[in-house]
């Protein structure tokens, strides 16, 4: 298996490597979303005093942002930050927490950052452990796998920051990403944001909840419920159509494998895969065709991650090994039977 994974990996490299070469020329000053050249970003603040305040009535403290690409530079313009999060806040977890951006209209006007308002930045969780920044950058990579199959999808930005503390003079130089704002994904796909509980997966537009939850299982992400709307967003149109589930924090998906990830009990850690999957039993046909629309795509997974050079090879080999048990997985089926459908729950008759 790890020969095959090997040879595909330099295979995919091969083909693609011209594909996704993208020069500092070709930023501009489009939206922050629609490019996927590297940010290179100065940040500076005092971050003593900034991740001191982790309280639940934390504020926003004064930076200065700095980006440093030929296209779209500026310098030092004034933003506010506060640490963000839940399990990641605590400083047991992460000794560098989540961020959360915000701007000043007029400010953010004429840069890349136009029309911003809030925005999340996932760091990289530990200063000092050299696989968590990797396994921040594997997070940004699961993101932008999903924006494969969907366009109900946060859409994510790669970083390279150096942050710059106003009161030691240190400097600390790691990868993050940015998450685009709810309210601007919500507009991208016409609809608004649900606060609604207890909204069952097969009151959920069928064809999006049959691909998100086959992706959760793909990526091994059991750290997600619709009902309860953990780590996942509820848009619709309108109080009277389908909403669609949008997926976010794949921090405790396998593919990811954080050293405070911990497996879900019910799986079995002697399976052949170790994958939960916690959706329905939805009708052969439609599996068949989303198992179909997954293999549409898999040379262009495949590649996203081989021709992601920001990540060492044993990482991308990695990476590529588990996403093809998923495909072994799902062009069996005696293991989607006995491994995918065995504890799927099933729909009530009246949907």
């Amino acid at each position: 298996m790890r020969r095959l994974i090997i040879l595909l990996f330099v295979m995919v490299s091969g083909m693609h490597a011209f594909a996704r070469v993208q020069t500092q020329d070709s930023l501009s000053l489009v939206g922050l979303f629609d490019n996927e050249v590297l940010l290179e970003i100065d940040l500076k603040t005092d971050f003593e005093s900034l991740f001191a305040d982790v309280s639940e009535n934390r504020v926003f403290h004064n930076a200065s942002l700095t980006v440093k690409n030929p296209s779209c530079a500026f310098a030092n313009m004034a933003i506010k930050l506060k640490p963000r999060g839940g399990f990641r806040l605590r400083k047991q977890t992460c000794d560098f927490p989540p961020l959360r951006f915000k701007f000043h209209a007029k400010k953010a006007d004429g840069t890349i950052f136009q029309g911003q308002n809030k925005l999340k930045y996932v760091s990289h969780c530990q200063n000092f452990k050299k696989d968590y920044e990797l396994h921040t950058l594997e997070e940004f990579l699961v993101y932008k796998m999903y924006n494969v199959f969907t366009d109900y999808s946060y859409r994510v930005r790669l970083a390279r920051v150096n942050f710059i503390d106003t009161n030691k003079l240190d400097t600390l130089q790691r990868f993050g990403f940015f998450v685009e704002d709810k309210l601007h994904l919500a507009k991208r796909i016409g609809r608004h944001s649900l606060k609604f509980r207890n909204i069952k997966q097969y009151q959920v537009l069928r064809k999006n909840m049959l691909v998100l939850s086959l992706f959760q299982y793909m990526v091994g992400n059991c750290d997600w419920d619709v009902s309860r709307l953990h780590n996942i967003d509820l848009m619709s149109v309108d109080e009277n159509s389908l909403p669609v589930a949008v997926p976010y924090d794949f921090d405790w998906c396998a593919l990811v494998g954080h050293e405070y990830f911990v497996p879900d009990p019910q799986i079995d850690l002697d399976a052949k895969y170790q994958r939960r999957y916690k959706s329905y039993q939805w009708t052969k046909e439609e599996f068949e065709t989303a198992f179909e629309e997954f293999k549409e795509h898999k040379d262009e997974l495949y590649s996203l991650i081989s021709d992601f050079t920001y990540l060492e090879n044993n990482n991308r080999l990695k990476l590529l090994a588990y996403i093809s048990e998923f495909y072994e997985l799902i062009s069996s089926k005696s293991d989607v039977r006995d491994y995918l459908m065995k504890n799927a729950k099933k729909i009530p008759n009246n949907y």
